[in-house]
């Protein structure tokens, strides 16, 4: 005897989803995700310049404040206000780090600290020469940026306010895991900047 059975139509919307949603359209996740890379990747993609002043926290808790200015590739200059009188430059190989207290000079390979990772402006997640992870909570899309062949550069991990979609701070995170966050505000983006901002303090020589 052949029995007729009906199944009922609340189990076929059931399994109906269950399929859509492992086999389907993307998931709501997914989709804001692919959104938030391509947000990402287009506000580097049109960033010449930045200007704006900043708040820093050191990995002991100490804040100072000052001016940055970006102009990409490769620029980069942070003012710090007084009492800290430290500069810090960069146009080619080098950061120049200067103290206008003591009118001293140190210069480290660019390509040793996370600011490589900024300034070479190569950020897309689809360059294989970067480790790239984005993560969404809050209202706040969070990219955290390794480069692939040079774990001596550390780790620099941005934030941006989704709306608008604006770039809040970014955190640098050297090798032993101390971290210093910025805090970027009153920011001016891709306006002319004049060359000389990038050229360190010409200090004088000693005299002997």
């Amino acid at each position: 005897m052949k029995l007729n059975q009906t199944i009922p139509i609340s189990l076929i919307y059931f399994l109906l989803t269950i399929f859509l949603c492992f086999f389907g359209v993307p998931t709501t996740n997914a989709t804001e995700k692919t959104n938030s890379i391509l947000k990402v990747e287009n506000f580097f993609k049109n960033l010449k310049t930045l200007e704006a002043d900043f708040i820093q926290v050191s990995p002991s808790g100490k804040t100072s404040e000052g001016k940055i200015f970006l102009d990409l590739p490769g620029k980069l200059r942070i003012d710090y206000n007084q009492p800290n009188n430290i500069l810090i430059t960069t146009k080619g190989f080098w950061i120049v780090i200067q103290n206008r207290e003591l009118k001293s000079t140190n210069n480290i390979p660019l390509n040793q600290t996370p600011f490589s990772i900024l300034l070479e402006n190569k950020i897309n997640f689809n360059n294989k020469d970067l480790i790239l992870e984005l993560q969404k909570k809050l209202g706040i899309i969070e990219v955290k940026v390794k480069l692939a062949k040079n774990k001596q550069a550390g780790e620099l991990i941005l934030e941006f306010s989704e709306k608008p979609f604006i770039l809040k701070k970014w955190i640098i995170k050297d090798i032993v895991g101390d971290e210093t966050t910025v805090l970027i505000q009153n920011t001016i983006y891709n306006q002319k900047l004049a060359f000389t901002l990038f050229f360190p303090d010409d200090f004088p020589e000693p005299n002997n």
